[in-house]
């Protein structure tokens, strides 16, 4: 008898496990296979209504999938960006709203030479919907940020360095706009906060998945079902996120593609891989200058104008790193085959400006300081030739 009721306690054991578990079994066996490569867009709305009337698109994100690679691509596109729409010049910013969501896809696949599948439209309501299911989330604050707004019930003190916030925080913190970056500093903000939520959820349990695709479903315009999604998470989990920077060229206050590159990006995202034939030198630019109330962005595009020959990122974050001395400048040289032509560039572009050279062999800490720095902001160390901390003195 005592037997009897073993085995019937092990069957009633086994019967709740597979009740519990059986969504996740059925929706694994739902799962809908992505093709490889796949690709779809991500965009921003400036609203907390995803279908509130709004006139511009916040930010633009080509997104590429490959399994068999186990990459995933995420190339960020300025939405002051200039492209042609019957013989007409306009900011790629407005072709959603103007021109709706077939037209924008359009011309980003011709651009880059990539079938784009899916799209997925939010506004920053999202937020803070998804950062309760996550919260709290991991997010670095380059500056303390304080504002008061009594009448909207608006608080914000944020300290420098790793802070731990809900939802409702990662809403403020996205559409923070009272610092010297204005819009520029804001939408860096709103790429930090999805980054952040990317890589909480990566690490997060199966029924908060379930759950957060349901509310992405519900809170967003797109042309996913919940298969879809749930694929794409899993690629996600064993695959390693690259952020690509679009070669462009500053033109006032409007951005043009560097055409001279563009061969060398659509080969980039066709073969998730880095090619071989790129002989520009790729540059890495980080603000180490504290109070300084200009646009760095801006500033260090026009310091770096008739670049050919490299590629130029922009790390708009002030490092808090010890070793490091604010407003001062540091050179670190990844790719030595490089080391006597940048030492030339930049004595042409800053003359006898003191640059203090951090080598990994002297200095390993300070170097993989930097490093980490870059990682955590998500940014790829391993594209950068030469890595420029950028200080007043420059």
């Amino acid at each position: 008898m005592k037997f009897l009721m073993y085995i019937l306690g092990i069957i009633f054991s086994i019967i709740v496990i597979m009740s519990m578990f059986f969504p996740f079994i059925d929706t694994y066996a739902k799962m809908e296979k992505l093709p490889d490569p796949y690709y779809f867009l991500v965009l921003g709305m400036d609203t907390t209504d995803v279908n509130e009337k709004v006139s511009r698109t916040d930010s633009i994100l080509l997104v590429g999938v490959s399994e068999k690679k186990e990459k995933i691509l995420v190339l960020p596109i300025p939405r002051d960006l200039l492209v042609t729409i019957d013989n007409s010049t306009i900011r790629i910013n407005a072709v959603y709203v103007k021109y709706g969501i077939k037209k924008l896809q359009e011309i980003i696949q011709k651009m880059f030479s990539v079938k784009i599948s899916d799209y997925l439209i939010f506004d920053y309501g999202l937020f803070k919907e998804i950062g309760n299911i996550y919260a709290p989330v991991k997010i670095y604050v380059p500056k303390d940020m304080y504002y008061e707004d009594y009448h909207q019930n608006l608080h914000i003190n944020f300290k420098q360095g790793y802070n731990y916030l809900n939802g409702e925080e990662l809403l403020y913190y996205a559409r923070f706009r009272h610092d010297a970056l204005g819009d520029l500093g804001r939408i860096k903000r709103q790429k930090d906060v999805l980054f952040a939520l990317m890589n909480a959820a990566r690490s997060s349990g199966l029924s908060k998945i379930l759950y957060s695709i349901n509310k992405v479903l519900d809170r967003t315009v797109n042309s996913f079902d919940f298969e879809k999604l749930f694929s794409l998470f899993i690629v996600s989990k064993k695959s390693n996120i690259n952020f690509l920077s679009l070669p462009i060229e500053v033109v006032g206050d409007y951005v043009k593609l560097d055409n001279s590159q563009i061969k060398y990006m659509n080969k980039y995202l066709t073969y998730f891989e880095k090619p071989s034939d790129n002989k520009k030198v790729w540059i890495t630019l980080i603000n180490n200058m504290k109070n300084f109330n200009l646009s760095f962005y801006t500033v260090m595009r026009n310091k770096w104008k008739n670049s050919n020959g490299y590629l130029i990122e922009i790390v708009d974050k002030l490092p808090d790193i010890n070793g490091i001395q604010h407003n001062k400048s540091y050179l670190i040289i990844k790719n030595k085959k490089y080391e006597e032509r940048i030492l030339k560039e930049i004595k042409n572009r800053y003359g006898n400006i003191a640059f203090e050279i951090i080598d990994a062999k002297q200095k390993p800490d300070l170097y993989f300081s930097i490093i980490k720095f870059l990682s955590d902001n998500f940014y790829n160390t391993l594209n950068s030739d030469i890595i420029i901390l950028v200080g007043k003195n420059s």
